[in-house]
């Protein structure tokens, strides 16, 4: 007869779990919260805001319309702002995670910048149909991009679909990601959207008509617009999908007018 350990531990046939150290969930799920203080996340929804806000009232200044100085004065900064929200998702260890591409990102991003061309065109015709004085709303803001009909249209489009694409990856990898921290989810989503929109405000005026009044259109549209590219981000956890509807959409509504003369 074989002796038996009292003290001895029954075996298992399941290995030992690793080491918590070596374990990071937010490097696998970039929907868990980061672990940013209430400081942090302040500074950088602030500083985004205030700097996209400066951008947009540089590009929309009536004197540039029509000029490539326009796109330039919001590309310039988002191109920053972009590179800093790539070393923040690294040093939160999500980079990999939160831009991992798939399979059918490409065509769900298409599908929801469909859905949103097609809310864009009811909207202009309940609020902004021919011959309203809201009319104008429309055609100061096309008036801004330059002629539709233009040779150069595509290099517009194409430029425009980057820029756009940026500032998905800067309100939603960066600000929305970063308020997650301290506020969670729900709140973060809205604040974002939110600050997105005020950001805009600056064209209230300067798009605006002396007839219909303060030009409200890209202010609505951004929160609109945000709701529904953060919910796509939270229901895939990931960046592309909203990367690609925000970039898509916005080149749709440069490159197929929802209005024209």
């Amino acid at each position: 007869m074989i002796p038996v350990d009292a003290d001895a531990a029954p075996p298992s046939a399941d290995p030992p779990p690793a080491p918590a150290s070596s374990q990071d969930p937010r490097s696998t799920d970039p929907r868990e919260p980061p672990r940013t203080s209430r400081r942090e996340a302040a500074l950088i929804a602030a500083s985004v805001t205030a700097v996209v806000a400066i951008a947009i009232s540089l590009a929309f200044d009536p004197e540039r319309a029509g000029a490539s100085g326009m796109l330039a004065a919001v590309g310039a900064p988002y191109v920053v702002l972009g590179a800093a929200t790539v070393m923040w998702l690294r040093r939160c260890g999500e980079l990999r995670a939160a831009l991992r591409p798939l399979s059918g990102d490409l065509a769900r991003g298409a599908l929801v910048a469909a859905v949103l061309y097609g809310v864009a065109m009811a909207v202009q015709m309940a609020i902004a149909p021919r011959g309203s004085p809201r009319e104008a709303w429309l055609l100061r803001l096309y008036l801004q991009l330059g002629d539709p009909s233009a040779d150069a249209r595509v290099f517009v489009g194409a430029a425009v679909f980057v820029v756009a694409a940026l500032e998905e990856l800067v309100w939603r990898g960066l600000v929305m990601r970063a308020l997650e921290g301290p506020l969670g989810q729900g709140a973060a989503w809205l604040l974002s959207s939110a600050l997105f929109a005020v950001a805009h405000l600056p064209t209230l005026f300067l798009l605006g008509d002396p007839v219909a009044g303060p030009n409200p259109l890209l202010v609505a549209a951004g929160f609109g617009c945000s709701i529904v590219w953060g919910r796509v981000v939270h229901r895939t956890g990931r960046l592309p999908p909203a990367l690609f509807a925000h970039a898509f959409f916005s080149w749709a509504i440069v490159s197929f007018p929802i209005w024209r003369p």
